[in-house]
């Protein structure tokens, strides 16, 4: 590759042991080729108008921007308020934009002040972010359009705002409706984003070993309006959330919107989380959740808050709006909650299985942290779980240590199977973050778990894994990625 050398200035520095000729920034992004390796050395560069890089790379001579220990990119914007759960587009800033162009790598930079983006992506495919070291903006990262696919984010950093979990109520970045249906614009909605947001992209993207905290969202794929009748899979399909850590997060990690297929959320660690997982009106399915660690020491707001109950699930309501098309499962994953597990909706195929969820002793935390009386589900009539086929509900060898379980689901006929009711903390520390059983629940299965995947075949569970993230000090490694089979997918049935 060849070393296109950038300073701030552009001038003449001491670099790699002589003194070398440099480059602004614009000028070696706007004369990038492929095979040029573009190195930022230390300091910082203002960014006034958005760095589009003209052309692509190849498969085999990248186009790779790297920055020094030192290199801060400033954007020098203030928040964005016309941007608030949605796309922000070509025509707003983002300190990087890819539109139509291939093969780029970005690495090792740091990124402060970019409103409404710190990376804008349009119509672009082979893409990589190692690295990145990120503050502020309504998305760290808002990919777009239907060519837009195989992209990865890795060993990156995103903190949006340190005062959104304790300070700003969840209603004020939530925008709300007046009884005639017209929006109510709130005070901090240019928060309502994410680290990843993205609309109508094709998918295959890698999110992994993130640090991801203090936001709204942590992923959140939408499909437009105009879109929302395309076939499963065309859109948002084969992603994978693994060995991250979500921190802070106001709102939902993870929330795919309208369809999805193909998600593999595992070995992530969720810490102070609202309501972990969203399948609120999303059709589509094959979504695994499996090996992550949840737990809490905090719960969110100021003072006057309603909205800090949070859960594991978030579901759909049910009746006219949409659900899952096909099986999810949620399996070998520990958490120690002061949230319900589920607290309203309806859903299908879930398969829960194998999880070890403590719910913590509210009496031995702080006042008012946690309800004396949590439930470990919703209101009956507010939860519908149904064992009936071709799309069954199954709870089956959940470890809880809930007062109420398993009784609290006798109402759902045929949903639980296999019960593992305990008394007392299930791991050996939970508030300290030590998620190894306590001894007395190491106890492994009797068979394997059977999970449907979205090839076709089928991932069996080892025996020998005990109840939770957690088997002989090590996570497990989960149901290996496979990707979908759009044909096999599509040819399955879909309960009306």
């Amino acid at each position: 590759m060849e070393v296109i050398y950038v300073s701030h200035d552009g001038g003449t520095h001491w670099i790699d042991a002589k003194q070398r000729e440099t480059k602004t920034l614009e000028v070696a992004i706007s004369q990038s080729q492929p095979g040029h390796l573009i190195r930022l050395i230390a300091g910082t560069y203002n960014i006034s108008q958005p760095l589009r890089l003209p052309r692509s790379g190849t498969v085999d001579q990248p186009i790779v921007i790297r920055g020094d220990s030192g290199v801060v990119l400033d954007g020098n914007r203030g928040p964005d308020a016309t941007v608030s759960a949605t796309n922000p587009g070509a025509s707003r800033f983002a300190v990087f934009q890819l539109i139509n162009v291939d093969h780029i790598r970005i690495e090792e930079i740091v990124i402060r002040r970019a409103w409404p983006s710190a990376v804008y992506i349009e119509s672009s495919c082979d893409l990589s972010f190692d690295g990145l070291d990120i503050s502020d903006g309504t998305y760290a990262f808002y990919a777009n359009g239907p060519r837009t696919e195989r992209i990865r984010i890795r060993t990156c950093r995103w903190v949006q705002d340190v005062a959104i979990w304790r300070t700003i109520r969840w209603d004020e970045i939530h925008d709300g409706k007046d009884e005639d249906g017209n929006v109510i614009k709130v005070p901090y909605r240019y928060l309502n984003g994410a680290f990843f947001g993205s609309d109508d992209i094709a998918g295959d993207v890698e999110i992994s070993n993130n640090d991801i905290r203090d936001c709204y969202n942590g992923i959140r794929m939408d499909v437009s309006a105009d879109n929302v009748g395309a076939p499963v899979g065309t859109f948002n399909r084969d992603v994978r959330i693994l060995d991250n850590r979500f921190s802070y997060i106001r709102d939902n990690p993870v929330e795919p919107e309208a369809i999805a297929v193909g998600w593999w959320i595992g070995r992530n660690r969720f810490f102070n989380c609202h309501k972990l997982f969203s399948q609120d009106g999303v059709r589509g399915g094959f979504w695994y959740y499996f090996g992550n660690i949840c737990w809490f020491d905090s719960r969110p707001g100021p003072e006057g808050d309603e909205y800090n109950g949070g859960a594991v699930f978030k579901l759909g309501k049910g009746g006219s709006v949409p659900q899952p098309d096909y099986v999810s499962a949620c399996l070998h994953n520990s958490f120690f909650l002061r949230q319900k597990y589920i607290k309203k909706g309806t859903t299908r195929g879930l398969i829960n299985a194998r999880n070890a969820i403590d719910h913590a002793d509210p009496t031995a935390l702080p006042d008012q942290m946690m309800p004396l009386d949590q439930s470990f589900l919703g209101k009956q009539e507010d939860l519908q779980l149904s064992a009936s086929p071709p799309l069954p509900v199954r709870f089956e060898g959940d470890l809880a240590n809930h007062p109420t379980y398993p009784a609290v689901f006798d109402p759902y006929d045929g949903v639980l199977h296999d019960p593992r009711p305990a008394g007392g903390p299930l791991f050996e520390n939970s508030l300290a973050g030590q998620f190894d059983l306590a001894e007395c629940h190491r106890v492994p299965y009797s068979c394997g778990l059977e999970i449907p995947l979205p090839d076709g075949t089928t991932w069996h569970s080892p025996r020998a894994y005990w109840p939770g993230a957690i088997t002989n000090g090590r996570v497990i490694f989960g149901p290996e990625y496979v990707p979908v089979d759009i044909e096999y997918v599509r040819s399955l049935p879909i309960p009306g």
